[in-house]
């Protein structure tokens, strides 16, 4: 399954030129999302509540839909060169769930584990890992009754305790990997229906050059990559189901946080589901009536449209909105991660074009002039989303198209520019209904680098 052919994120090199001559502005950021001003708080008791009106019979009208592309590179690259972080993590060789893997490794190329340097293990670990190249959701995460689990297996694992049977799980994956991953989720789904979407490679993007041209190989061809999770977009239109839950790979939950973050995960599938129950209400009394009600107008602005108190819409204009895909989103308190969060945001172009509304903005974003609002922050980037939207619905009107990303890496050994399209959920949602709440720090369970798996249980 394949992005489709008219997907926006599909661009001229000519297009693509002008992105790098004319860099992208960055967000136009207002103020942080806080309690009480963008972001909701829900007491013990309120998310109890929705947690037990989770229902098993929604397993054919729910999915979850995690992006699954990324390799392992940078989780274990930097032992190449870092000795301190070597010597950590084969000290801890044993409190790792690929630890035996690796010590039979060793094993096999010294004989014994007796007098072998963290240096000369780790560069056969950086070997027993393809070189950076296997996928990170095969990487071992957990220890489960004496097996091991990678990032694949945990997430499997609690969508089946969410929805024992009909469970739906998407996940996208590289079309050159997609035979590795279906052997192994044939092992380990059961009753699983479970979907391994591609990123189109019409949506990569070339790489431009510090002298002003394109990247070319040794065949004169201009080298292109993948153009960042915001490409998997247009897969989404793809889903059949009306509501996905989506999540990171690398957040996979440990079986110790397995039982906090599935009460979490039915809490918000339920409270998503009323909301989207309230916005059908809506559209039906909106349909019977030639004004638009004051109710509407209220329940657009908790949804983040940005509405001003004196906002008049028609009712043309007030059904659009509720057409609108929508989605919940859990973020956790910045404890002092780098990254982005949910703040206020002067939309730049776009259906809502001029409007303030709530959005998730990377710390890439950020103009220089507007780091300081980066560090008031006091959320954290999207944990998970709950998302709502009609099977096959069009998701290109509700992209801010202003907000590609630019880059500098390393390709090819050379210092280059690249560009990433309007981020899965930053850019690429900017029009979407929008509701922030935060949710506990222990459900988000990152793996950025291969020390975050020590001790994971």
């Amino acid at each position: 399954m394949d992005a489709p052919k008219d997907s926006l994120f599909q661009l001229t090199n000519d297009a693509y030129r002008a992105h790098f001559e004319n860099p992208p502005q960055g967000a136009d950021v207002v103020r942080p999302c806080t309690l009480g001003d963008g972001v909701e708080q829900w007491s013990a008791e309120e998310v109890d509540t929705w947690s037990q009106r989770h229902d098993v019979d929604m397993a054919e009208r729910c999915g979850l839909w995690v992006p699954a592309s990324g390799m392992a590179t940078r989780m274990f690259s930097f032992l190449k060169s870092n000795e301190e972080a070597q010597r950590e993590l084969w000290a801890s060789v044993d409190r790792l769930a690929f630890g035996a893997a690796w010590k039979d490794v060793v094993v096999a190329r010294f004989g014994a584990m007796e007098g072998v340097q963290a240096h000369e293990a780790c560069e056969l670990l950086w070997t027993h890992m393809d070189r950076g190249g296997r996928l990170k959701g095969l990487v071992p995460f957990h220890i489960v009754d004496n097996a091991v689990e990678n990032a694949f297996d945990a997430h499997v694992a609690m969508w089946r305790m969410l929805f024992p049977q009909r469970a739906k799980i998407w996940f996208t994956v590289p079309r050159a990997k997609h035979g590795e991953v279906a052997s192994h989720l044939a092992k380990v789904t059961g009753e699983v229906d479970w979907h391994l979407p591609h990123q189109n490679p019409a949506t990569d993007i070339p790489v431009w050059t510090s002298e002003g041209g394109w990247l070319t190989d040794d065949a004169g061809d201009i080298v292109r990559r993948p153009g960042g999770h915001g490409a998997l977009l247009p897969l989404l239109e793809a889903v059949d189901v009306p509501m996905v839950v989506i999540r990171n790979i690398d957040n996979a939950p440990s079986p110790q946080a397995r039982k906090l973050r599935a009460m979490w995960t039915q809490a918000m599938v339920a409270a998503c589901d009323a909301w989207a129950n309230e916005r059908t209400r809506l559209q039906g009394e909106l349909k019977q009536d030639v004004r638009t009600p004051d109710s509407v107008l209220e329940w657009l602005r908790a949804a983040g449209a940005g509405l001003s108190d004196d906002a008049v819409l028609s009712k043309t204009e007030a059904l659009a909105w509720l057409d609108r895909p929508m989605r919940l989103v859990g973020v956790v308190r910045n404890e002092g991660q780098p990254g982005g969060g949910p703040f206020w945001v002067r939309i730049h172009s776009g259906v809502d074009a001029g409007l303030v509304r709530p959005q998730i903005v990377e710390s890439i974003e950020f103009e220089e002039d507007q780091k300081a609002l980066m560090a008031q922050a006091t959320h954290f980037n999207p944990v998970d989303m709950v998302c709502v939207l009609r099977p096959g619905q069009s998701l290109a009107p509700f992209v801010d198209v202003s907000r590609y990303m630019l880059a500098t890496k390393e390709v090819q050994g050379e210092k280059v520019k690249v560009l990433e399209h309007p981020g899965l959920w930053n850019g690429g949602m900017s029009g979407w209904l929008n509701r922030f709440v935060e949710i506990p720090s222990f459900c988000f369970q990152p793996v950025k680098s291969a020390l975050d798996l020590i001790d994971r249980r």
